[in-house]
């Protein structure tokens, strides 16, 4: 589950850029032990006729994903990631694994604590959660926030997962105690598809024309687009260019409203092209140092006439009640596959 998560896109060729994502996953669910003395799988849901999913049944969800997911991170098993996370938390896991194999180094082992839920009511399918990850052998301890989901077997897995900047932790711990809601319908669609477009457009230095809707950030503005203008300028060194266009966006299942807003995630599907710049070489390549091919699990360069790279960007936004203004919390970025053409 853990790694480090990188704020800005691993995008150089030449040089290695840092990238962080939360690297997870587990062989089996650790078993508990219920108040009654009785086994509890902590990953699956009460037994019909029980209490409703409440905080406790939530905690207990987190306490055994930690366990787990800690030590598959440590021993770096991507088959047990798959059996404690999706997509779009998987795919950064997964990364992070290649990454650590790759610098030959050992993931640290890592426990949420003092977590905060937010809860749809009933039987829900999702929760969120925000909480402090204790690291080994670390004096940094940083916020995140994650979404569990309950799939058709029953089995709750992590699907998103986002380390907070310091400044939002107050916004992000707000979730605690309140009420989830479905994620897709707690924002209108007009909303969404503008933020997904605006949000898009400032991760690579632009705008859709309306740059309000987004307050500015460090993270989108700063080391997030500010990678990517290097990135370009590093490629433009090498006789290339590169093009990125996104493929679809996705809102998580779960959203929380607080006082200053809603908390959601937000999933970017993205691909990059890169091909020779007017004047240039005739083919492109990625070397083997690059972070893309690392995350990918590349261990050779790869040439072509163009080269495309699909990637996955996952965002936490606090949107206020009109949209205008929305404050990226966090984000995590990771290259999915690399392909020559």
């Amino acid at each position: 589950m853990m790694g480090s998560r990188s704020v800005r896109s691993p995008r150089t060729l030449t040089a290695p850029v840092p990238a962080m994502p939360f690297a997870a996953a587990t062989v089996a669910l650790l078993v508990l032990t219920g108040c009654g003395g009785e086994p509890v799988d902590a990953a699956t849901p009460a037994p019909e006729g029980s209490a409703t999913f409440g905080r406790d049944r939530a905690a207990l969800v987190l306490t055994a994903f930690d366990q787990a997911d800690s030590a598959a991170s440590v021993a770096g098993d991507v088959e047990a990631l798959r059996a404690q996370e999706v997509p779009p938390a998987l795919d950064l896991s997964i990364a992070a694994v290649r990454r650590a194999t790759y610098h030959q180094r050992t993931q640290p082992s890592f426990q949420h604590i003092n977590p905060a839920f937010a809860l749809p009511p009933g039987d829900p399918a999702c929760f969120l959660v925000t909480a402090t990850l204790r690291l080994t052998g670390s004096e940094l301890a940083p916020t995140d926030v994650s979404q569990f989901v309950r799939g058709a077997d029953g089995q709750w897995k992590l699907s998103h997962n986002v380390q907070v900047s310091q400044p939002s932790l107050v916004a992000a711990r707000s979730i605690d105690g309140r009420p989830a809601t479905a994620g897709g319908t707690a924002l209108d669609e007009t909303s969404r598809r503008a933020l997904a477009a605006e949000v898009f457009a400032r991760s690579i230095g632009s705008t859709t024309g309306n740059r309000s809707l987004v307050a500015s950030s460090p993270l989108l503005d700063g080391q997030f687009a500010g990678g990517w203008e290097v990135y370009g300028q590093q490629l433009a060194g090498a006789g290339a260019a590169v093009r990125r266009t996104m493929d679809r966006a996705e809102w998580s299942d779960c959203a929380v409203a607080v006082p200053t807003g809603t908390l959601t995630f937000l999933t970017l599907h993205a691909t990059d092209t890169l091909s020779p710049a007017p004047g240039g070489p005739a083919t492109v390549q990625m070397v083997p140092q690059s972070p893309d091919l690392i995350a990918t699990g590349h261990l050779k360069a790869v040439r072509g006439q163009s080269i495309r790279v699909t990637r996955v960007e996952t965002f936490v936004l606090l949107v206020p009640a009109q949209a205008a203004g929305t404050s990226v919390l966090g984000l995590n970025d990771t290259a999915l596959t690399v392909t020559a053409g």
